[in-house]
C-alpha cells in the first residue's frame, strides 16, 4: 500500500499546480455559494438572464428544442445555443426546479476552475516554464469580476474555457495540414457559446483556410471551414423563423436596429467608449483587474514575447490569436452594442482570462532574462513571481468579498421577485397568458404561456420595445382579444401607460439590502391583472363626421402601420445612452371627447413622409392628428410646422395642451 501510495504521489507530481488551481477555483466558488446561502435560500442566481437558459434547458429536456414555453415556436433568445444544450440532460434526469439551478452553478463551477487550469497550460507551454502557468492561472482566480460572472449561471464560463481550450489546441497544432477532430469540435463548439466568440472562430478559421490555399491544400482548407457549418446552420435558421441572423439579443440591444441610429452616431460612441473601456479596465482604481497598471504593463510584455514566439516558431496564427482574442471580443462588444461595464463586466469578462495568458508568459524567465539561467538566480526569480502570484489574489480579496455579497444580494433579489412570481404563477395562475420583461424565472417556474415585451425571447417583440412607450401601447391596442395576455408581470412604471391595468394580484416588495449595489430595476415587481377596454379610444377623427367612410388610416408609433405606408420621421439623432421614451409616447387626455389615449412621436427635424391609399375617382379629406400635452418625458416642446401634402401647403400648430385634428381640405 505505501508502494502504491508512493507511486500515486510521484504519478500525481507533474499535474500539482493544475490540481492546486483547479482547488483554488473550487474553493471560491464554494465560498460564493457560503455567501450566498447565508443571505437566501433557496440557492439562486443573480441575474435574470441565468433563468432564459434554463428555461431552454428545460424546453431541450422535454424535446421542445428551440422553444421557450411549452407549444411555443421556434425562439431566437438564447444567445448561446449549447449552454442550455448541456444543462437539458440534466432536467430530463430529474433536476427539475431548483435542483436545475445547482446543476448550473455545479456545471460553471467546474467550468471557472477548468478556466484557471487552461490558463496555466497555455502560459506553461508558451513560455516553457511552470511558474509562467502558477502566475497566469493565479491571477486569473484573483479576478472578482470574472468569478462572478462565471459563477453567474451564465455562458460565461463555458465561453471562457471553450476559448481557452482553443488556443491551447492551436498550440499544439502544426502550421501546415488540416486540423485534427478535436480541434474542430472545439472551434464548432466555442462559435456556438455566443456571438463574439464566433466573430474570434471565423478570423481564425478564415486566417487557416487562406493559408492552406496559398499551401494548394485544398483538403485541409475545408477541413478547417468545417466548424463553421454549425454556426451557420444557426444563423439560417435564426434568419428563417426569427427574422435575423443574430439572436434577439443582437436586436434587443444593439446599436444598428436602435431609432435615431446613424453612422455619425456609431463612430462617435466607438472613439468614446474606446478610450473609457481602455482607461477602466487598465488604469482605473476602480477597475476589475487587480492591479490594473501593473497588468497593463506585463500585458504588453508578454504579447511581444508571443508574438516572437509565433514568428520563431512559424506559429503566427496562435501567437496573434491569443493576441488578439480579448481585443476583438472586447471591442465586438462595444461595437455592437456598448453593453461593456453593466451587470459586473458581464459581457467582456471572457477576455479576462485571455488578458492573464501574456501576463503569465511575461513573467517566464526566458529571453532577455536568459542570464538568471544559474540554479540560484532561477530560484529567486521563481520566487519573486510566486511572491508577486500571492500579492496579486491578496490585493483581489476585497473585492472578492464584495462581489460575494453582490452575488449574494442579487440572487435574494431574484428569489424575492421574479423566483416567487415564477411559483405564484404555476400555484395559483397555471393557464395564464403572462406579459413580462424579465422572461427568466418567471417563465422558467411559471411554465406557462409567456410573451417578452423587452423582445429577448420573443421575436419580433424587440423593434417595438427599442421604440418606447408609444411603439409598445400601440402594439397592445392592435392585438387581438384571443392574442391579448391575461396577466402582466411588471414593475408598473416600465410599462409606460397603466391604462392596461387591472387589479394587482401579487407584490414582490425588495428585501432591506446588504450591498449598495443592486441589479434588478425597480422596489416592486408586480402580477397585475390585464384590462382592456380602454383600446382604441382614438382611433377615429375626434369630431364626427357624419356620412365620412375612413379609407386609409396611418397610426403613428405603431411600427406595422408605419411599414405599410412607408413612414419616415425625422426623429433626431441618437445619443449614447437615450431611454427608449425619446422615440415615442403615450398621449393621454380626458375632455370633451372623454378618455383619449394614442401612441405618438415627436418630429424633431420637422419632416415626415407617408403614402396613403385612396381611390383617385373620389373625393378625400386627409386628416392629421397633432397637438397635445407639452411636457411628456424626453420630448421637445415643437413649434408651427408646415407641410407638403401633393402641393398643398397645410401647418400643424404647435401643441398647446390638448390633441386637435387638422383637416387638409377635400380634393380628388
Amino acid at each position: 500500500m505505501a508502494l502504491s501510495f508512493g507511486k500515486l504521489a510521484r504519478g500525481l507530481r507533474p499535474h500539482a499546480p493544475a490540481i492546486t488551481i483547479a482547488a483554488l477555483g473550487c474553493a471560491i466558488a464554494w465560498l460564493f455559494a457560503v455567501v450566498t446561502l447565508r443571505h437566501t435560500r433557496p440557492m439562486g442566481f443573480p441575474l435574470d438572464d441565468s433563468y432564459i437558459y434554463l428555461t431552454y434547458a428545460k424546453q431541450f429536456g422535454r424535446g421542445q428544442p428551440f422553444t421557450y414555453y411549452p407549444g411555443g415556436g421556434y425562439s431566437a433568445g438564447s444567445t448561446s445555443v449549447l449552454w442550455p444544450m448541456v444543462l437539458a440532460p440534466f432536467w430530463t434526469l430529474g433536476a427539475r426546479g431548483h435542483a436545475l439551478v445547482w446543476v448550473s452553478y455545479l456545471a460553471c463551477s467546474g467550468l471557472y476552475a477548468a478556466t484557471a487550469v487552461a490558463c496555466f497550460r497555455i502560459a506553461r507551454q508558451l513560455a516553457g516554464s511552470v511558474v509562467s502557468g502558477i502566475v497566469a492561472g493565479g491571477v486569473v482566480l484573483s479576478l472578482a469580476a470574472f468569478a462572478f460572472t462565471a459563477l453567474s449561471g451564465m455562458e460565461v464560463a463555458f465561453a471562457s474555457a471553450l476559448l481557452l481550450w482553443t488556443m491551447q489546441l492551436l498550440v499544439a497544432t502544426p502550421p501546415t495540414g488540416a486540423p485534427r477532430k478535436r480541434l474542430i469540435a472545439c472551434l464548432a463548439a466555442t462559435s456556438l457559446s455566443r456571438p463574439e466568440a464566433m466573430m474570434i472562430v471565423g478570423l481564425i478559421v478564415g486566417v487557416a483556410v487562406l493559408q492552406r490555399l496559398r499551401q494548394r491544400d485544398l483538403r485541409a482548407a475545408l477541413g478547417w471551414a468545417s466548424p463553421l457549418v454549425a454556426p451557420m446552420a444557426w444563423l439560417v435558421a435564426n434568419k428563417l423563423f426569427a427574422g435575423q441572423l443574430f439572436p434577439n439579443t443582437g436586436v434587443a440591444k444593439s446599436h444598428f436596429y436602435l431609432p435615431g441610429f446613424d453612422w455619425a452616431y456609431w463612430f462617435d460612441m466607438l472613439g468614446t467608449q474606446c478610450s473609457k473601456l481602455a482607461s477602466t479596465i487598465f488604469w482605473s482604481a476602480g477597475s476589475p483587474l487587480v492591479l490594473p497598471k501593473v497588468i497593463l504593463a506585463l500585458w504588453i510584455v508578454g504579447v511581444v514575447k508571443i508574438l516572437r514566439w509565433g514568428w520563431r516558431q512559424d506559429r503566427r496564427l496562435v501567437a496573434v490569436a491569443i493576441v488578439a482574442s480579448p481585443v476583438v471580443l472586447m471591442l465586438a462588444v462595444i461595437a455592437s452594442s456598448g453593453l461593456w461595464n453593466v451587470q459586473n463586466y458581464r459581457y467582456i469578462t471572457p477576455a479576462f482570462p485571455l488578458i492573464v495568458v501574456p501576463v503569465g508568459v511575461a513573467l517566464a524567465p526566458i529571453g532577455v532574462i536568459g542570464v538568471l539561467a544559474r540554479r540560484g538566480a532561477r530560484i529567486a526569480w521563481t520566487g519573486g513571481a510566486l511572491v508577486g502570484t500571492l500579492a496579486f489574489a491578496w490585493a483581489g480579496v476585497p473585492q472578492m468579498r464584495a462581489d460575494m455579497n453582490l452575488f449574494a444580494q442579487g440572487a435574494m433579489d431574484t428569489n424575492t421577485q421574479v423566483v416567487a412570481i415564477g411559483e405564484y404563477l404555476a400555484a395559483k395562475q397555471p393557464t395564464a397568458r403572462v406579459m413580462f420583461h424579465d422572461a427568466g424565472a418567471v417563465a422558467y417556474y411559471g411554465d406557462t404561456f409567456v410573451y417578452d415585451m423587452l423582445g429577448l425571447v420573443t421575436n419580433y417583440q424587440a423593434g417595438i420595445a427599442n421604440n418606447g412607450p408609444g411603439a409598445r401601447f400601440e402594439f397592445l391596442e392592435r392585438l387581438a382579444p384571443a392574442q391579448r395576455p391575461t396577466l402582466f408581470a411588471y414593475y408598473p412604471a416600465w410599462l409606460g401607460n397603466a391604462e392596461f391595468f387591472g387589479e394587482v394580484l401579487k407584490h414582490t416588495p425588495l428585501h432591506p439590502g446588504f450591498d449598495t449595489r443592486r441589479l434588478v430595476g425597480d422596489n416592486d415587481m408586480q402580477v397585475i391583472e390585464a384590462r382592456w377596454d380602454h383600446v382604441g379610444t382614438a382611433e377615429r377623427p375626434l369630431e364626427p363626421h357624419p356620412g365620412w367612410a375612413v379609407v386609409d388610416r396611418l397610426d403613428i408609433a405603431d411600427l406595422a402601420s408605419e411599414r405599410a405606408h412607408g413612414w419616415h420621421g425625422e426623429l433626431g439623432r441618437r445619443k449614447l445612452g437615450d431611454p427608449t421614451a425619446r422615440w415615442s409616447f403615450v398621449a393621454r387626455e380626458v375632455g370633451d371627447h372623454g378618455l383619449l389615449l394614442d401612441g405618438g412621436r415627436t418630429i424633431r427635424g420637422g419632416h415626415e413622409r407617408f403614402t396613403v391609399t385612396l381611390d383617385p375617382r373620389k373625393a378625400a379629406t386627409l386628416v392629421i392628428r397633432t397637438g397635445g400635452a407639452i411636457n411628456y418625458p424626453y420630448q421637445e416642446a415643437m413649434g408651427p410646422v408646415e407641410l407638403d401634402v401633393l402641393g398643398r401647403k397645410v401647418t400643424l400648430p404647435a401643441a398647446t395642451g390638448k390633441l386637435v385634428d387638422v383637416e387638409v381640405p377635400r380634393y380628388v
